[in-house]
């Protein structure tokens, strides 16, 4: 950490140019513990603008995969550990 990951990637992520090559733009911070269910849904809600009330991975992917089909996304999963 503390080389400047974030700040490089916040530089690319606001860049005009570059957001517009996509249909959408989503900054997800991840954090301890790393709950994929969590950051899925957090995504989905990203895209939709509500939450989807959804918890089973299963079915959070099945979700995804329908709104996000024929789209661009631009996709920023920071503080991964």
């Amino acid at each position: 950490g503390g080389v400047g990951k974030t700040t490089l990637a916040k530089t690319i992520f606001n860049h005009e140019e570059i957001r517009g090559h996509f249909d959408e733009t989503i900054w997800i911070c991840v954090s301890e513990p790393f709950l994929i269910n969590k950051i899925l849904g957090a995504i989905l809600q990203m895209i939709k603008g509500v939450s989807s009330g959804l918890d089973n991975k299963e079915a959070l992917l099945r979700e995804l995969q329908k709104v996000m089909r024929g789209k661009r996304y631009f996709l920023v999963l920071d503080d991964v550990w």
